[in-house]
């Protein structure tokens, strides 16, 4: 459950790598607005991973790679051309990613490469798996070298060359598309699955002029694979983050499998006790995870990185350098774009019935609204304390728009209508984030539904109903799925919980506990809990058990270390749940109070102290900041237990 580690760039000090990883952040989204390319240099093609390269015969697979440079287009195949390096097989046109090296278990291997480039280069991953990342293979300008291996054991790993280090080359990043997927198969493996492999280009660190591209399988959305599915077919995928930054990576109408976990290295199957179901993985740089799903609802769907500037067509104002921010050609926010406002590390999914049943003469409709509720989206007056932005405001529950969003409390199994009226000035969109729930209210405009069906952005003056069936009980988000910095950090998200039948919320046991941002800039605009980067006091009773919800809906905060101490060490808490699906019963047991959450998940928590004292509930994040709730547990019949009953 807890993600203990992840890597620098290159053993950069922390400080320097959380400044680094921001600069990465601020233009991720940028593109190119001028060609790089040298129109005498080879195209590269982008790779989907479905080919194997090499020779396989008898059990032995000969490979050739070369180490090239050419003119790669991470957009559409006319668009922007890039002069960078990759790696090619022997007679063929290069790739990003590299070439796929999938091999059966017990293959042996033969593997040449072939240094093409006026500067050395390490090549890492090539060799019998589990790995040892201390292996490395060193080449010279225009020299080749051999490695003769085993493949190992099944799993999904990394493989990659780089620069060496200490020349300019490596400095700027050039070699940030040289890696690719190596595919170790179990005897016998017949199952499809999809290989993705997650990369970062950037050039010009620390200047105006610094510009990057997240891809997935060398692509940019709006031109990264449009994939199918068909209904009730499970998809088998796995996911390679061969990129040096975290990515949360958020399956939208569905849940999934973690079937295994690896380090690029080595991989790790899990068990049936050992497996979880989540909508929001998070994969550390140079880690693998292999996941599968089951696709029950037709209709047009999202996987994409959770971090807003992995997945957004905005633009951070930090770091840019002396010469300050470019000047860029702005994405448009609205349905007809070609982006819907997105870009980056987002694959679009189309979910069809490629056997449809005959229907009844008279289709049976949808069952009964049982539980309505009507959400408004107002401008919220500043405070000392808050500042003015847009929220929200729920009929019959708030009394004013708060800095973040009101609990939605609906209950498994009951059909619910949530009305979604718009009274801002600009457009909006909402996101029920977790919920198994139809195509069509999932709640990104001009996406989701179908072609005949496609959901409209939320206009100034307009509503838009949601329908949702639950089908189980958790913690949950709703949040703005309009691609504007400015609507997330203004508090539009908040809690949407589900409970089981007869059951109620109960705030007084029931701790909800949301971390975002105050605003767009990570160096100034502080972490806030429920809406505030100073909460008041919370008290609790000892002896009585409380589920805390921990929800991470910041923009950019991909390593939020959360930890509740006493005394400066951690308590105990029960695990229960992840991404609202609750956990086996192996895993749910009681451990130290400390997890990582990132962006886009949810946790919860049982936490039952059983001595008065006080306690604090911290959040820490990688990238700076940190916000703390202070909680004092008092005895059942102190004066002071009134309080407790408060939310």
């Amino acid at each position: 459950m807890i993600h203990s580690e992840f890597r620098t760039c290159a053993g950069t000090p922390a400080f320097i790598y959380r400044l680094c990883r921001l600069f990465l952040l601020a233009a991720i989204s940028l593109g190119a607005v001028a060609s790089f390319a040298d129109p005498a240099l080879t195209n590269i093609n982008a790779n989907d991973n479905r080919a194997p390269a090499g020779r396989l015969e008898a059990g032995v697979l000969t490979l050739g790679l070369e180490v090239r440079t050419g003119i790669w287009h991470p957009e559409a195949a006319d668009g922007h051309g890039v002069e960078t390096y990759s790696l090619a097989e022997s007679g063929h046109a290069p790739q990003i990613p590299a070439p796929l090296v999938r091999v059966p278990q017990g293959t042996n291997l033969h593997v040449s490469v072939h240094n093409m480039l006026p500067v050395a280069v390490l090549i890492r991953g090539l060799d019998q798996h589990p790995g040892n990342e201390k292996n490395v293979m060193q080449l010279a300008p225009g020299e080749t070298k051999e490695a003769s291996f085993s493949a190992g054991e099944p799993g999904t790993y990394v493989y990659s060359a780089s620069i060496a280090s200490g020349t300019p080359e490596a400095v700027r990043g050039a070699d940030g598309l040289m890696s690719g997927a190596f595919i170790v198969d179990a005897p016998g493996a017949q199952k499809p699955d999809r290989v993705f492999v997650i990369q970062l280009w950037e050039k010009d660190l620390f200047t105006s002029k610094f510009t990057a591209w997240l891809t997935i399988n060398g692509k940019s959305w709006p031109y990264t694979e449009r994939l199918h599915a068909s209904l009730g077919q499970p998809e088998h995928w796995r996911i390679v983050n061969a990129s040096p930054l975290e990515h949360p990576m958020h399956l939208h109408g569905f849940y999934f499998r973690v079937d295994a976990v690896g380090d690029g290295e080595s991989e790790q199957l899990l068990s049936e006790a050992e497996t979880r179901m989540a909508v929001t993985e998070a994969v550390m740089p140079g880690h693998t995870f292999d996941m599968t799903w089951m696709p029950e609802r037709a209709g047009n769907w999202l996987f994409h990185c959770h971090i807003l500037d992995h997945m957004d067509a905005y633009k951070s104002p930090v770091l840019y350098g002396p010469e300050g921010k470019p000047e860029v050609a702005e994405h448009k926010h609205d349905s007809s774009g070609p982006g819907m406002g997105m870009s980056n590390l987002v694959l679009g999914i189309t979910v069809t019935d490629t056997e449809p049943k005959l229907l009844p003469a008279k289709a049976p409709g949808p069952p009964p609204v049982r539980t309505e509720k009507h959400l408004f989206v107002r401008e919220r007056s500043g405070t000392n304390y808050v500042p003015a932005g847009p929220g929200f405001y729920l009929e019959g529950s708030s009394q004013e728009v708060g800095a973040i969003g009101p609990p939605l409390v609906v209950t498994r199994g009951e059909r619910t209508a949530i009305t979604v009226t718009n009274e801002l000035k600009e457009p909006t969109a909402i996101h029920w984030h977790g919920i198994e729930i139809e195509s069509y209210y999932d709640g990104v405009p001009g996406w989701n539904g179908t072609i005949q069906h496609t959901t409209p952005f939320i206009a100034p003056g307009s509503s838009f109903v949601a329908y949702m069936t639950p089908p189980r009980a958790g913690t949950f988000i709703y949040h703005t799925h309009w691609h504007d910095i400015t609507q997330l950090t203004g508090g539009m998200y908040g809690p949407l919980l589900v409970m089981e039948p007869g059951q109620t919320f109960d705030p007084a046991v029931d701790k909800i506990f949301v971390l975002g941002r105050s605003g767009r800039n990570e160096m100034r605009d502080p972490l806030v809990l429920n809406g505030s980067p100073q909460p008041g006091l919370m008290v609790l009773l000892a002896g009585q058990s409380y589920r805390f919800r921990l929800v991470n809906i910041t923009p950019n905060d991909g390593l939020v270390t959360t930890s509740l101490v006493t005394e400066n060490h951690p308590v105990k808490w029960r695990p229960v749940a992840k991404d609202g699906a609750d956990l086996p019963h192996e895993q749910a047991v009681e451990q130290d109070a400390v997890q990582i959450i990132s962006v886009g998940e949810t946790y919860d928590f049982e936490f039952a102290p059983k001595e008065p004292g006080d306690y604090l509930l911290r959040f820490s994040s990688d990238i700076g900041n940190e916000v703390t709730q202070w909680i004092a547990v008092v005895p059942q019949k102190s004066r002071f237990s009134v309080f407790a009953a408060k939310h």
